[in-house]
């Protein structure tokens, strides 16, 4: 059954996941609730498809988490397992003359309108009514067995136990040529984020290149089992390999020799813009055999589940290189508060690209995260260079404040023009400034908001003397 709601009760993390999967969870969900704030609870795919209605399991799904998010505050939802026990939703792109459909999670964490609003069962089509950003924290966990989910749990904690291991200062930058007319070099994106965006404690970076001479697979393996903290990789692949020298070279990387590295316990966080490198819906694709590694591997992975695109006239700031981009933006700008839960920043980026080009859209559709979105990417102590606003997480000092009137602020202590305190979305979008006096915020959505300002300046919220935060978690009720 699902959980009871009760009065005042919140569940800001919620796994979905197979009966037979509940307890292997449970030491995640300890953490969750432990070490990050968050009030979890696990619901089964079985009672949700009982207790819910929809078109097919995926609708079920979806519905289930809508409730959550309106009614138990969600924040950050887990698919717990592969497709076979959480199933995707395809969404279509036609772009040109090429179509497919994208095994999509955005679909599960995108809450408003109607991804099928023509009624034709042909999902995230442009006159569909899809908003394009999420209005929830979520990734999956690629499992199939309570073996697979014990091993990503298990990493998980690994990797979160030690926010000063000294692997944790280690970029690895993963270039090649992906195409020679023109000329695109993953070489010269890899530079600039070296340059731009990673910060000065993590630098020198550990580099394999086109341009450099000697044997890039070795190099490549050999740089993978040292146990890289950060994994950026710019080279064509496919389902059941990584480029390291495709164009050059048809030199790659095999799923049995992603699922054979050796780096453990230092597991490595990646992220591609190759093509198909996190199709989760095949049978184990590079992605999926990269994080159940045995011996090493990664504990978390941003990729493409369908192709990678370029297109644009800046390439190496278009379409997935620019998703890539502002994930290492995202990550870098507020080092203290980095987490998994950027990727909904990144697609709430692209999402204003993606209403008018089908190129963004279908980048959009295919960036997926597997891995668990709240845990914490531990970013090392330096100064860092990036500049872009991180996706806002819950205070774990503060639960969430329950708002269903007037947002009260302190009318002595207005603050400057321009400086006023915020009301944001849960991708960190500007709904509101906040003014002296009171605020209606009744006509907004019920869901899940955040105020951002300092706190002798938010006196406090309606039915609560608690004095927030300068980010503060609050949910919209009815």
């Amino acid at each position: 059954m699902l959980p009871a709601l009760m009065f005042g009760q919140q569940y800001d993390h919620v796994v979905v996941t197979a009966d037979s999967f509940v307890n292997c969870f449970a030491p995640l969900c300890s953490y969750v609730e432990g070490s990050l704030g968050l009030n979890d609870t696990a619901v089964t795919v079985e009672d949700i498809y009982a207790q819910h209605t929809g078109r097919d399991n995926q609708e079920r799904i979806r519905n289930f988490i809508r409730y959550a998010y309106s009614n138990w505050g969600t924040t950050h939802v887990l698919l717990g397992g592969d497709v076979d026990v959480v199933p995707c939703r395809y969404c279509f792109v036609q772009r040109s003359s090429k179509s497919d459909n994208i095994p999509c999670d955005l679909y599960y964490s995108d809450l408003d309108r109607d991804w099928d609003a023509n009624d034709n069962s042909v999902f995230g089509e442009p006159d569909d009514s899809v908003d394009l950003r999420p209005d929830v924290f979520l990734g999956r966990v690629p499992a199939s067995s309570t073996s697979s989910v014990d091993l990503l749990v298990d990493k998980v904690l690994t990797y979160t136990a030690d926010p000063n291991a000294p692997y944790l200062r280690n970029v690895f930058l993963n270039g090649f040529d992906l195409y020679l007319d023109p000329v695109i070099y993953g070489e010269i994106a890899c530079e600039f984020y070296d340059t731009t965006l990673i910060p000065s404690s993590m630098r020198p970076c550990t580099k394999v290149y086109d341009s450099y001479t000697g044997d890039h697979k070795a190099a490549t393996l050999a740089a993978l089992n040292q146990g890289p903290h950060i994994w950026v990789h710019a080279d064509h692949s496919d389902w059941n390999c990584m480029g390291v020298g495709w164009t050059n070279h048809r030199v790659v990387l095999s799923n049995s020799e992603l699922a054979g590295l050796t780096n453990g316990p230092d597991y490595t966080v990646m992220m591609s813009i190759g093509c198909d490198v996190g199709a989760f819906d095949s049978s184990d694709c590079a992605a999926e055999n990269f994080i159940n590694a045995p011996d090493g591997g990664g504990v978390a992975v941003l990729a493409n589940s369908r192709a990678g695109l370029l297109m644009g006239p800046d390439w190496h700031h278009t379409a997935s290189f620019l998703q890539a981009e502002y994930t290492l933006a995202e990550l870098f700008a507020e080092p203290e508060h980095a987490a998994l839960s950027v990727l909904a920043a990144v697609q709430s980026r692209i999402a204003p690209l993606a209403e008018t080009s089908a190129v963004y859209r279908w980048c959009q559709y295919a960036y997926s995260l597997l891995g668990e979105p709240a845990m914490p990417v531990w970013i090392p102590a330096g100064a860092g260079v990036g500049a872009n606003p991180k996706t806002l997480a819950a205070s774990p000092e503060h639960g969430p404040t329950i708002v269903r009137g007037v947002l009260f602020l302190n009318s002595d202590r207005g603050p400057k023009t321009g400086d006023r305190p915020a009301l944001l979305d849960i991708s960190g979008r500007r709904l509101m400034e906040l003014h002296p006096g009171a605020n209606d915020v009744r006509h907004l959505s019920p869901g899940v908001y955040f105020v951002r300002g300092n706190d002798s300046e938010i006196q406090g919220f309606e039915g609560s003397s608690r004095q927030p935060s300068a980010v503060h978690k609050m949910v919209i009720a009815r």
